[in-house]
């Protein structure tokens, strides 16, 4: 049986949302090497991508450089992999799991990040770091504020999102 020929995987790169005002901003940032961007990776003429979503997977499918809710940038090839078509499948199904919508999180588990971890997944190096380098500095920020939070203000929410004993027990006795 002769070897697999390698099936070349692009990542597609898109603005966020449609409108000519982020298309404006990412050129701004991307020139200083970053931006905020929507990304999907195409293999065997589909490409695969990463969603919110309430209940079930977050992997979605679509026709490659054609994300319907996004404006398409550019692509980035990403080289080849050795996995069949099944194989590839079975990595996608495979993530469909791993992957729950609900799960999303813009800065800490978006669709760069999946389309990243498909891309290795497939054999391949990560993807450029400019389409995660944004969210990967909102979550930096992010988690400082929580931090310098937490230790400034340990009870600052404590009544509001969870209830004293005491205020439980009120709870109670008015019933």
């Amino acid at each position: 049986r002769a070897p697999l020929a390698p099936a070349p995987v692009v990542l597609h790169v898109y603005d966020l949302g449609l409108s000519d005002e982020m298309r404006a901003v990412n050129a701004i940032l991307q020139a200083l090497g970053t931006g905020a961007f929507h990304c999907g990776v195409e293999i065997y003429g589909r490409e695969w991508s990463f969603q919110a979503s309430p209940s079930g997977s977050g992997v979605v499918v679509c026709q490659p450089r054609r994300c319907p809710s996004h404006s398409y940038r550019t692509s980035v090839d990403m080289g080849c992999t050795r996995l069949s078509e099944l194989q590839v499948l079975q990595a996608v199904e495979d993530m469909r799991i791993e992957w729950p919508g609900a799960g999303y999180d813009m800065l800490r588990r978006n669709c760069c990040h999946y389309s990243d971890a498909l891309c290795r997944r497939l054999g391949l190096g990560p993807i450029p770091l400019w389409t995660t380098s944004l969210a990967g500095a909102g979550a930096a920020v992010k988690g400082a504020y929580d931090v310098a939070v937490d230790a400034l203000y340990p009870n600052l929410f404590a009544g509001c999102l969870r209830p004293t004993k005491a205020a439980q027990a009120d709870v109670r006795c008015a019933t």
